[in-house]
């Protein structure tokens, strides 16, 4: 089986403001998403949150005072620099801001800053006034003017019972940014996958339209799992009710148009799609400007088919490694891989939507992978974060092939 590396090392640097116990969850969703994490924590920080919680969660000793152990070396800040890919501070301070503008060195943190070789992003959080002071201004002017990248406070209610900007922002946010921020590493590192994900939804009139079922899970399975791989994803989806993935772009559309329209401005690079989306069979042929009114009586809609995004781009001869899905009422093998070379494509993911507990709507899932290479897989009844990894894993192979031969 392939394997698969770290997503990445982050230093999480905690500085002493009250949203220090929101960099317990930071540390545990960069955890999720298979990224290694050492602490450095302010004295301060140390006063909202005990130490030994970070370095239960992390593993590893925290380090919060360069001179508690006079005989033991304790953390070397020059080998760290070199282990780390990025220096994430969240929560920020005005005064741990202040200390990396002016270069101080008087704690763990600011110390191991100025060690830092690679990248850092930071995440302030304060009162508002303290934000837009002068001297806290002036000392993100020059953060930013050394690469220092930022993650904005959000505005809201703090913890003095003020309103306004300073409070941290959202911990899906600080992660999102820090991963996008990470170097690839693993199977698919220094690829681009693009995945479309969820529904279309065409239009019948102003408020009505032709959907289906489709949560998305699927299909953001896939992005989350690829980006988690090294690749370069995009992901592209309809009205999906799932929440979009971190480290990843996403494109939102309605149609069935704006989604070709989507798939077509990021394929040119792309090694692979992975086509996951319940794209719409037919639409309206002539929607209402207006509103129906069903005080008119019955009304006729007619249905105009919708052009088979996954077969045009199958027919081009400059496309990527073409994946498609085929959710069939029953495991009708036959019926995915004529669909697979009708749509010339390099290989079909099988699910059975008939099957209770799997497929649309579904927390799990229970595929059959198939290529034009007779490459068969079986992949058990299992969560669609699992299903996903392993339809990965077993098409990799070809899509790196694709990759070399290009």
């Amino acid at each position: 089986m392939t394997t698969i590396d770290g997503r990445g090392r982050v230093v999480l640097g905690v500085s002493g403001g009250i949203a220090a116990y929101k960099a317990v969850d930071i540390l545990r969703e960069l955890q999720r998403h298979g990224v290694e994490v050492r602490v450095i924590m302010t004295g301060h920080a140390a006063e909202f949150v005990s130490p030994r919680t970070f370095a239960v969660l992390s593993d590893h000793e925290v380090e919060v005072d360069q001179w508690s152990r006079p005989t033991e070396p304790g953390v070397d800040h020059v080998a760290l620099s070199h282990w780390a890919d990025l220096l994430l501070i969240a929560p920020a301070t005005a005064n741990t801001l202040a200390k990396m503008a002016a270069g101080i060195a008087d704690d763990a943190l600011a110390t191991y800053h100025l060690a830092h070789r690679r990248k850092i992003l930071v995440a302030p959080a304060m009162n508002t006034v303290m934000w837009h002071h002068p001297a806290t201004q002036d000392a993100m002017a020059k953060l930013q003017s050394r690469d220092v990248q930022v993650v904005p406070p959000a505005t809201g209610e703090l913890a003095c019972g003020d309103e306004g900007e300073g409070r941290l922002a959202e911990v899906r946010d600080i992660v999102d940014h820090a991963l996008r921020m990470l170097p690839p590493r693993g199977v698919l590192e220094g690829t681009k996958i693009v995945v479309s994900a969820g529904p279309t939804r065409e239009p019948v009139d102003m408020v009505r339209v032709l959907s289906n079922r489709s949560s998305g899970r699927m299909g953001v399975a896939i992005a989350q799992t690829a980006a988690d791989m090294g690749a370069d994803v995009v992901l592209v989806h309809g009205p999906i009710s799932v929440a979009t993935p971190l480290g990843v772009t996403n494109v939102a559309v309605n149609t069935a148009e704006e989604m070709g329209v989507a798939l077509d401005e990021h394929l040119g690079d792309a090694d692979a799609l992975f086509m996951a989306a319940a794209v719409a069979d037919f639409r309206p042929s002539a929607p209402s400007d207006g509103k129906l009114d069903r005080r008119a009586g019955e009304a006729a809609i007619a249905l105009e088919p919708v052009p088979d995004l996954a077969a045009g781009i199958g027919a081009r001869e400059q496309r990527p490694y073409l994946v498609v899905f085929s959710a069939e009422a029953g495991a009708d093998h036959e019926r995915a891989l004529a669909k697979m070379r009708a749509k010339g494509a390099d290989a079909v993911v099988l699910n059975d939507v008939s099957a209770p507990g799997v497929g649309m709507e579904a927390d799990a899932n229970e595929v059959w992978v198939k290529t034009g290479l007779d490459f068969e897989c079986h992949i058990p009844r299992a969560a669609k974060s699992e299903v996903a990894r392993q339809i990965i894993l077993g098409l990799s192979g070809e899509i790196l092939s694709r990759r070399a031969s290009q």
